[in-house]
């Protein structure tokens, strides 16, 4: 089940390129951390990365602590937890639609441990705590229902979670609508970030020109020793 939502998930964030604006994002962060390769935490089943990875031409590293049992190119075997990423997993650190999963506490944990690792990390959500952005989520069931069957790889499962009984449509649902709920407003996201004055930080939104959600992003990157 949890697989079948991640692949329904990168799948419709996909098909409007919802994170279309991180792209000049990323590549700035990158070349102001000297990054030569991205640590993508909480990947689920691949995130963005499908059309993303080209569009920042270095290397990707998708982890999560429950990695995907599909057979998705560049998944890291092991599991990561996002608070304390293994000391040989260096890169430039992302989160997709993932952040709101971590209270406050945990949220703080993993800024922390960039920080502390001195590696740069983006975080990018499409979630918000709006009434249209909750109103449009919570017709994901719909999205399911029409779309499951097109995602790809097929897999008889996922279109049982769907059908026979209909759980997924209903699990994206909820899961959707509380994604939102649990979403960090850039003031908040401000908040998370205070006393880590080691690194730059940038805080903002930003909308795709084909998709109705917005993108919330945090970045930091190391500052500069004179």
């Amino acid at each position: 089940m949890r697989d079948a939502l991640t692949d329904f998930l990168a799948f419709t964030l996909n098909l409007v390129r919802t994170y279309e604006p991180a792209v000049p994002l990323l590549r700035r962060a990158l070349r102001r951390a000297g990054a030569t390769r991205i640590v993508d935490l909480c990947s689920g089943a691949g995130g963005p990365w499908s059309w993303l990875a080209p569009q920042v031409d270095v290397p990707i590293v998708l982890t999560d602590l429950y990695p995907h049992r599909g057979r998705i190119e560049g998944m890291h075997p092991l599991p990561v937890d996002a608070r304390t990423v293994p000391a040989d997993l260096t890169g430039f650190r992302t989160l997709f639609t993932s952040f709101h999963h971590f209270r406050p506490a945990d949220a703080r944990a993993i800024l922390e441990d960039a920080v502390r690792r001195k590696q740069g990390i983006a975080v990018f959500e499409a979630a918000r705590r709006r009434p249209f952005d909750i109103g449009l989520v919570a017709m994901t069931w719909l999205g399911v229902l029409a779309a499951v069957p097109f995602v790809r790889p097929f897999r008889w499962s996922r279109l049982m979670w769907t059908y026979l009984p209909p759980l997924l449509p209903v699990v994206g649902t909820v899961d959707g609508v509380v994604s939102c709920l649990r979403s960090y407003t850039p003031a908040e996201l401000g908040t998370l970030v205070l006393g880590l004055d080691e690194f730059e930080w940038e805080i903002g939104e930003a909308r795709a020109p084909h998709s109705p959600l917005h993108t919330t992003y945090l970045i930091g990157v190391p500052r500069r020793v004179a």
